[in-house]
């Protein structure tokens, strides 16, 4: 299996490479899911390959953030300067077009949320050779995928857990325009809520850290190819430890409790969670603390207003970061300062009260934070051949490949040349990416003579020649995408039809009091067994009254797909598509011969998208500005226009977070509510087999007050709104006063 590695710097790049990556991934400037990782440029990007190659590690390109149609013409730009790496990673399918044009693998981000087959199926056909798949996957999918495809599977093994599926949630973009799917979370599901079912405070929504240094051979009997770790945003000394555990975990050592331990050293979130495939919500959420709590150092002995003294179970030193936990929660954290030493016990400065027998944590290891990384170099052995016609012949080889470069000598006047003059200029490596093994002098027993320059200008031009000689090795071994024919179906159409008004609702009675209006319908389903019960009475409801749209969930596992295709066989015929927030629905309406409409959590971003995707309808997404839109040009596309929006997809259960409860006594009683210092956020239930929860933003979107400022389509959400549908739609396509405390989404602001 592939060791994957994250690099958000060029220090930890070169940490990567010494620990023993197979390959790593990274960012350029933008178009990347982590925009605060920085270091690699287009400028430069070819240099960094070319060291990565050499060191035979394979280059991943993040370009892993959805793209806005005026940045479609730069994006191409970035491409064309990647074009050497070994994959690009894509998260935007309307960009699709641009990345075909070019041979390199493509692999599709976590962050096109595949997890079923159905799901893989559809990124196999758009070109894709790798998929990134969710953290959610239940193992079972992923052995269908592996089994029914060709395409290579990705997994996450350690790092942080995005709480929302898959990465794509729009709670940090709602609160302050920092959007997560632009790679600018800041991470408001580490903030503290409060669950209105029993009353429990906590970091609800903050999971643990995910470790699978255990589970390395049952990920490979199901079918992984490649281990990916997550944290372009953490330290070098982070990757270094973590890559260097996973590589001796891979290489036959047995990952036993010091291995867990050394990884709990470069960061451990609330303790380790084996993931959704090995653990359930108890061990996958962390609410009592929601930040790094490293690993115990020590405990509190006393505190007074000087400062706190410690028992230490090991060296302290200035520097370090402590965090404090008592029962379990965080209670406070400092930088150490030591004020007074004496054996174990250690006097530190520290404002604040902090109880005895507090456990104390390292979290941050000074020593090896601050440590230089230089990167590792390459054996090589240098020979220097003179023969009896003063040819001379300078060969360097490393890696199996062997460079050769040749000169003259002349015969010797004064002092000859010796093998020791040779050796002591050719094994001056210097800062070349090699280092000498040996060096073999032969000079024919003859009296020669060559200056030191003249050897020292044949060192550094067969060590050139070997570096080249590599890469190019390399690259023609790389593996290339197979070229396709254009993925545009041409079906963009943008001279605008009257304008369309959906109303997606979960209640059978808003459909009866839209009943002989020209509407359109969306159905979503949040109790399966409840709906199929009930699926005679929808189909005589808009049997010859509307067209009708089902509204299929963003996750599907395992055997939920029968589910889906059983009511998919009782609505043929008799309903005009699906709304897709998943690519598996996609791939189901074509097996169906459904048409389809783009939900907001495909999060569609340009023109590109609709052609590319095949797709005959979309919803814009809630990020963009209306003149972003404009830029589009889609008069058909649909704008979000009325309805709690959902911002999180949470595939844990918050029900057994919140009262400890399990499947067996579960005490789901309806909809509830998170809440922190300011809002409350409604969660609401899927069930299909297994559960999903929606989080909803607690303004409500109403477009009534601008409604003469927008001419598109209208998606209406009326779950969990209480008023008069056709109240509603009144409102939104013909202006009104807004519901108070709702916003347009970012129509009118825009995101950062």
């Amino acid at each position: 299996m592939e060791l994957l590695a994250p690099v958000g710097s060029v220090r930890a790049l070169y940490a990567a490479i010494n620990s023993g990556a197979d390959a790593v991934y990274l960012g350029v400037d933008g178009f990347n899911a982590r925009a605060k990782a920085k270091g690699f440029t287009t400028e430069n990007i070819n240099y960094y390959i070319d060291l990565c190659h050499l060191h035979g590690v394979k280059v991943y390109i993040t370009f892993n953030t959805a793209v806005k149609e005026k940045e479609l013409e730069e994006l191409s730009r970035f491409v064309a300067a990647c074009t050497r790496a070994d994959a690009f990673i894509v998260a935007d399918p309307g960009a699709l077009d641009i990345f075909s044009k070019y041979d390199v693998p493509l692999h599709a981000s976590t962050q096109m949320g595949v997890n079923n087959l159905e799901g893989a199926l559809f990124m196999q056909k758009k070109g894709f050779t790798r998929v990134v798949v969710a953290r959610e996957t239940a193992k079972e999918d992923i052995i269908a995928i592996k089994k029914n495809t060709s395409l290579e599977l990705e997994y996450f093994v350690h790092g942080a857990l995005c709480v929302s599926y898959s990465g794509s949630c729009l709670l940090s973009s709602m609160m302050s325009g920092d959007s997560g799917n632009r790679g600018r979370c800041n991470q408001p599901c580490r903030l503290p809520y409060r669950s209105s079912i029993s009353g429990k405070e906590g970091y609800l929504l903050s999971p643990s850290e995910q470790c699978l240094i255990t589970k390395l051979d049952e990920l490979k009997k199901i079918g992984v190819d490649s281990l990916k770790i997550e944290g372009r945003l953490k330290q070098p000394h982070y990757v270094s430890t973590v890559v260097s555990q996973y590589r001796k975990a891979l290489n036959g050592a047995k990952a036993d409790k010091n291995a867990v331990s050394e990884l709990k050293k470069a960061f451990n979130r609330g303790e380790f969670t084996c993931g959704y495939i090995f653990d359930d919500t108890k061990e996958i959420m962390s609410p009592k603390v929601q930040s790094n709590i490293g690993v115990v150092i020590g405990k509190v002995i006393s505190c007074d207003k000087t400062g706190v003294t410690v028992k230490a179970f090991g060296q302290l030193r200035d520097g370090d970061g402590l965090k404090l936990l008592y029962n379990g929660e965080e209670v406070g954290g400092f930088g150490v300062k030591i004020l007074k030493k004496d054996k174990d016990i250690y006097k530190l400065s520290a404002k604040g009260s902090f109880p005895v027998g507090a456990e104390v944590r390292r979290t941050l290891d000074s020593h090896s934070a601050d440590e230089e990384i230089a990167l590792k170099k390459i054996e090589a052995g240098l020979s220097f051949i003179c023969d009896k016609d003063l040819n001379v012949t300078v060969s360097a080889n490393a890696c199996g490949v062997t460079a050769t470069v040749t000169g003259r000598a002349q015969q010797a006047v004064g002092r000859p040349l010796t093998a020791e003059d040779v050796v002591s200029s050719l094994k001056k490596l210097g800062d070349t990416p090699f280092e000498c093994s040996g060096v073999f002098a032969e000079l024919s027993g003859q009296n020669v003579f060559m200056a030191k320059s003249v050897i020292n200008e044949l060192r550094r031009k067969v060590v050139r020649e070997l570096e080249r000689a590599i890469i190019e090795r390399y690259e023609k071994n790389m593996q290339r995408r197979v070229m396709m024919p254009s993925l545009s179906k041409g079906n963009a159409d943008d001279k605008g039809e009257e304008r369309r008004v959906i109303v997606n609702t979960d209640d059978l009675n808003v459909i009866k009091s839209l009943s002989g209006r020209k509407i359109s319908i969306s159905f979503q389903i949040y109790n399966f067994s409840r709906f199929i019960s009930d699926i005679d009475i929808f189909l005589s409801l808009i049997e010859n009254n509307f067209q009708t749209y089902l509204h299929l969930p963003p996750v599907v596992r395992g055997d939920e797909t029968q589910v889906l295709r059983d009511i998919l066989d009782r609505c043929k015929g008799k309903i005009t598509g699906l709304v897709c927030e998943n690519y598996y629905a996609v791939e189901l309406a074509e097996e169906y011969g459904f048409k389809t409409l783009a939900g907001i959590r495909l999060n569609v971003f340009n023109s590109h998208f609709k052609t590319v995707s095949g797709m005959d309808d979309i919803v814009f997404s809630p990020e963009l500005t209306l003149k972003e839109i404009d830029d589009i040009g889609d008069k058909n596309g649909f704008v979000y226009a009325y309805g709690l929006l959902p911002v999180m997809t949470l595939c844990h259960c918050p029900v057994q977070v919140s009262t400890g409860c399990g499947c067996g006594n579960c005490a789901y009683e309806g909809d509830f509510y998170y809440s922190d210092k300011i809002k409350s956020y409604l969660v609401k239930r899927t069930k299909i087999k297994h559960c999903i929860f929606e989080l909803f933003n607690p303004a409500i979107v109403d477009i009534s007050a601008k409604a003469e400022k927008i001419r598109y389509n209208l998606y209406i959400n009326m779950v969990n709104c209480k008023r008069n549908p056709l109240d509603v739609v009144f409102g939104v396509t013909r202006g009104g006063a807004a519901q108070p405390a709702s916003n347009c989404a970012h129509l009118f602001r825009g995101i950062k």
